[in-house]
């Protein structure tokens, strides 16, 4: 028997009216925020790596988030549409919300050790986003964007990225967020329009 995940995701109605008539949805890539290009860039090469399925776009869904931040971002979402879908788990890269965030400004990510206090963690976090850092400025491109960095600081930022792709590494309440090629009419379970 197949794996299947529950995931939800918002869309727009005209994603969602989009759906219904193609019975599929693709992902709309001019929705990408532009400064965020290496780091949506790296997601899309780990999907194609990592996935069974083929696409030039990510879906993005909530794998995991808690009840009231679901609320709160259906809250803020007027006019849109709130898709639950159950989907086959090797058509689904996981990763975590939060630690997804290192991608997006450019740091190293830098987990946590077992048995660490948080003011160890901060000072280890530190110490690591310091010297990274300055590397980058020694090489000269600290406002280049990653895919112009040399080639051993780009492989060993993208590397530390790879632990927010792992779920073994997650907690038991931590956000987790998904991302697939398409969405299918078949994986939709409900589809509710969010309206004050």
């Amino acid at each position: 028997m197949r794996r299947q995940l529950l995931l939800h995701t918002i869309q727009t109605a005209e994603a969602f009216d989009a759906l219904l008539s193609t019975g599929v949805l693709v992902p709309d890539n001019s929705f990408a925020e532009p400064s965020y290009a290496d780091a949506y860039g790296w997601m899309l090469r780990q999907m194609g790596a990592r996935l069974a399925t083929v696409g030039d776009g990510a879906i993005w869904f909530w794998a995991r988030i808690r009840r009231q931040d679901l609320v709160d971002l259906c809250s803020r979402a007027n006019g849109e549409v709130l898709l639950t879908c159950k989907v086959p788990r090797e058509a689904v890269l996981l990763s975590h919300f939060g630690d997804w965030h290192a991608a997006l400004n450019w740091r190293p990510h830098v987990p946590d050790l077992p048995g660490e206090s948080d003011e160890e963690y901060g000072a280890r976090l530190d110490r690591v986003v310091d010297d990274f850092d300055a590397r980058i400025r020694a090489a000269g491109v600290r406002d280049a964007g990653v895919q112009h960095w040399p080639e051993d600081l780009r492989t060993e930022i993208e590397g530390s990225w790879e632990h927010v792709l792992e779920p073994l590494n997650y907690g038991r309440f931590e956000s987790w967020q998904a991302t697939m090629h398409l969405l299918r009419t078949d994986h939709v379970l409900e589809a509710v329009r969010l309206e004050r």
